[in-house]
């Protein structure tokens, strides 16, 4: 089409040809731009030959109404600016440049010469573009009352239902999170990489609440407004009277009306938020002492404090140490007052009549020296017991992180 519009173009005004004169060297040029000319030379005196403005090729000067008019060019203008005013037809995409005039019955499409002989459309069933265009005004009656007919109203009542869950679990998991966070400001400093690791947790838990209602949520609202679209498609084309606008349309309005009734509704909008936030007591970690700190779970993690037998190695562990330790402060009382040389042969030579030549300390004595002895074995075992404590619940977090 710019090729011919160049063709159809006066050298003069550089617009299209308006009643175009032919000059005897065959240039044509619009009559009013060749008055122009013999306007500016005319002179009362002497009338110079006129040139074409193309060629300069000297043409006797017997006014613009002697000059032969171009029919033929002036045809090819009007026919030009009738194709240039009507809606431009819109060309295959598979092939460049071929424009889209047939309509595939079978696939309800607008294709080109091309696709109907080869490719997929091969051996379907075409018509016209107007008989297309009375079958598809018939359809769009069809299509237009299923899309005013979808579940607008179901959808809308179960995004609301989502929302109002969603804004619940939230809520829920942030009055939890401000107890847990008033809950461990009133403790020591050593308390705040526990304190940490819980919010975390909670902060985890309100991500999770996210990402289940989300999806569905924004799926629903996406629905809504794809329905609206098409509502809107289609009352901006419905009054079309040209076919190929009207086809096109169409087909756009039908990939809408596919895309809405293929929105999978979601299975259930009645979700148990408890299910998803369960609720506890931060009163419940009152009996947790900060040796115990490591115990602490958020209640979403299983529980808000480790099972009983995984508090129960340690305690018995500490019994088992704290025996041993009477043991042991017993006998060192003992060998401080057993003679050297029965201690030395090992009891081997008559223990009975050795014990016999045993001083007995006085009762005062010995309790100071058991006193004593008991205080150091104290703090020996007490030193023992919480390092293997730490070591045993190092060990079964490991074990349990291990098996989870």
């Amino acid at each position: 089409m710019d090729l011919l519009e160049e063709d159809l173009t006066c050298p003069i005004c550089c617009s299209l040809f308006e009643d175009p004169r032919v000059l005897p060297c065959s240039h044509s040029f619009c009559k009013r731009c060749l008055e122009g000319i013999l306007d500016d030379n005319r002179s009362p005196l002497w009338r110079p030959p006129f040139k074409c403005p193309t060629c300069r090729k000297e043409t006797a000067h017997n006014g613009v109404s002697s000059l032969q008019v171009n029919y033929s060019l002036r045809s090819i203008v009007e026919k030009f600016n009738k194709i240039r005013a009507s809606p431009r037809m819109s060309q295959c995409r598979a092939h460049n440049g071929q424009p889209l005039n047939i309509f595939c019955a079978t696939d309800l499409k607008l294709i080109c010469g091309f696709c109907a002989t080869t490719g997929e459309h091969k051996g379907h069933k075409f018509c016209a573009l107007e008989e297309a265009y009375e079958r598809e005004k018939v359809a769009f009656d069809e299509l237009l009352r299923s899309v005013e007919s979808w579940k607008g109203a179901e959808v809308l009542s179960c995004l609301e239902a989502l929302e109002g869950a969603k804004k619940k679990a939230l809520q829920m998991a942030s009055c939890d999170l401000d107890r847990v966070a008033e809950y461990f400001d009133t403790l020591f400093r050593a308390l705040e990489n526990k304190r940490s690791e819980i919010l975390s947790d909670f902060e985890a838990l309100k991500l999770a609440v996210m990402q289940t209602f989300d999806p569905e949520i924004n799926q629903l609202r996406s629905s809504l407004e794809e329905q609206q679209r098409a509502l809107r498609l289609a009352e901006s084309f419905r009054a079309l009277t040209e076919p190929l606008s009207f086809l096109q349309c169409m087909q756009d309005f039908r990939e809408r009306v596919r895309a809405v009734r293929e929105t999978p509704l979601p299975a259930r909008a009645d979700v148990d938020v408890a299910a998803l936030v369960p609720s506890f007591d931060v009163h419940e970690w009152d009996r947790v002492r900060l040796g115990d700190l490591d115990a602490l779970r958020a209640p979403h993690e299983g529980g808000a404090l480790r099972s009983p037998a995984s508090r129960g190695v340690p305690a018995r562990l500490s019994r088992i140490l704290w025996g041993f330790a009477a043991l042991l402060c017993a006998c060192l009382c003992l060998s401080n007052y057993l003679p050297m040389d029965w201690v030395s042969a090992g009891f081997s030579a008559k223990p009975v009549s050795a014990l016999t030549r045993v001083p007995v300390p006085a009762p005062a004595e010995m309790l100071r020296w058991l006193s004593r002895c008991w205080r150091e074995v104290a703090g020996v075992c007490a030193l023992l017991t919480e390092l293997c404590r730490n070591c045993v619940i190092e060990l079964i977090d490991t074990t349990s992180e291990f098996i989870s």
